[in-house]
């Protein structure tokens, strides 16, 4: 199975996959600490008060991390020693969560708190833009295409387990506000997410990266560029993939809204955050072993189809919740909390399958020599999609949730019929065999 591998991968491979899934493992419960559409969005709501900015959440989080890719994959594509980069945005990412920990901690003017917030959270993205490009070219490196399943589920079945600590976690601090006051109990959630981001981007810095020689000559943003823009169209599946991928972002843009859609519109007490992000952690554990199976027997492109059709039945349990609750009578906030339990299900199932069917589907579409520059336009498009995500907050105070709702769902319709294009690239290397 690592034939595909440089030798001194092959040697290093048990290794390797184990500090590589007890870096997944451990930043799950890191991430879970500080979810963002389940912690970070209610802390933002109950500082400001403001849609706006709870709709700038997932962007900064997700665009930070994107969006600089491109303009790094130069350099990192021209270094023979990528661990040196995975180790800076490690330890840069590590220190912004301390200080977020800390501001929380210390202050007490709401207006310089939020904007220390946003930096911090910022900064954490962005290098993690540092870091993840540098992360996915070791993994190509050091795992072989017909474990990378495997690998990525153990990460995501491990780390769900460790998640759904974080969310008893998250559970117990949020629902004993006489215990712990506003914001102290978001402030420990954040130590223990920056304890635990450290402990796990230790692990995967230890990695052995081979010496493969797969440098190329440094090109610059300018000339990087030329050559990214050129890959769709030299590559139908790859462009069938990155119009999917962008369009699976741009389905986020409903995520922060649906815990406070439940309060608003259907009375679900704040405090149930702690409780759907349990049974979102335990769907992505339930799932994880499937989701494996079918990346390692039927490919990654069927993975990223099942991906689109459970993720657009979120939305859909959504936009459902009024019409069942006006035919519940008194029953009603109690139905709609177990419509949005389902809703959170399907959430968690669905971004799994994203997750580890995006890595694994990219990996296997681009050439070793060119994994940087495929990896950096990839990620810096869908940062740039994730921006859409902006507009949520404003729809909302314009318009209606149930808007935000139906724009994810035709997204995640279109992805997914967008994804039958594609073909599976397991299939195209038996037919160029």
């Amino acid at each position: 199975m690592a034939e595909d591998l440089h030798p001194d991968a092959r040697k290093h491979l048990r290794r390797n996959f184990i500090l590589g899934v007890a870096n997944g493992s451990i930043f799950s419960l890191g991430d879970a600490l500080q979810e963002t559409n389940l912690v970070l969005s209610v802390f933002i709501n109950q500082l400001s008060g403001s849609s706006v900015l709870v709709g700038f959440l997932q962007p900064l989080r997700l665009g930070g991390w994107f969006l600089p890719q491109l303009l790094l994959s130069g350099r990192v594509q021209a270094a023979p020693d990528k661990m040196r980069f995975y180790r800076l945005g490690a330890a840069l990412r590590s220190i912004s969560l301390f200080a977020l920990a800390a501001a929380v901690f210390l202050l007490r003017d709401p207006r310089l708190l939020l904007a220390l917030t946003f930096l911090f959270l910022g900064t954490f993205s962005l290098t993690g833009g540092l870091s993840g490009i540098a992360f996915m070219d070791v993994v190509g490196k050091t795992i072989p295409s017909r474990m990378r399943g495997s690998y990525f589920a153990w990460r995501m079945f491990l780390g769900g387990v460790l998640a759904l600590v974080g969310s008893f976690i998250v559970r117990y601090v949020l629902g004993r506000p006489e215990q712990f006051t506003f914001p102290h109990n978001y402030a420990l959630l954040f130590l223990l997410a920056a304890l635990a981001v450290g402990v796990s981007m230790s692990a995967f810095a230890l990695v052995k990266e081979p010496g493969d020689g797969q440098a190329q000559p440094q090109a610059g943003v300018a000339e990087q560029f030329r050559r990214a823009r050129k890959l769709p169209a030299a590559n139908p599946d790859y462009r069938h993939f990155l119009t999917a991928r962008i369009l699976l972002m741009v389905a986020e843009i409903a995520s922060p809204f649906y815990i406070l859609y439940a309060s608003d519109a259907a009375g679900v007490p704040v405090a149930m955050a702690g409780t759907y992000l349990m049974v979102s952690t335990i769907a992505n554990i339930a799932s994880t072993y499937f989701w494996g199976r079918v990346s390692d027997r039927s490919g990654n492109r069927a993975l990223l189809r099942l991906a689109c059709a459970i993720g657009a039945a979120a939305p859909l349990l959504a936009l459902a919740v009024a019409p069942v609750m006006s035919v519940s009578g008194t029953a009603g906030t109690a139905v709609a909390t177990l419509v949005f339990g389902l809703m959170f299900v399907a959430l968690g199932a669905s971004r799994t399958a994203v997750n580890m069917g995006g890595q694994a589907f990219l990996l296997d579409i681009a050439p070793a020599h060119d994994r940087p520059i495929y990896l950096g336009f990839t990620n810096t498009l869908v940062g740039v999609a994730s921006v859409t995500n902006i507009l949520g907050g404003f729809i909302i105070e314009a318009l209606d949730y149930r808007v935000l709702f139906v724009i994810a769902l035709i997204t995640y319709l279109g992805a997914g019929w967008t994804m039958t294009k594609a073909r599976e690239p397991r299939q195209v290397w038996g037919e160029a065999e």
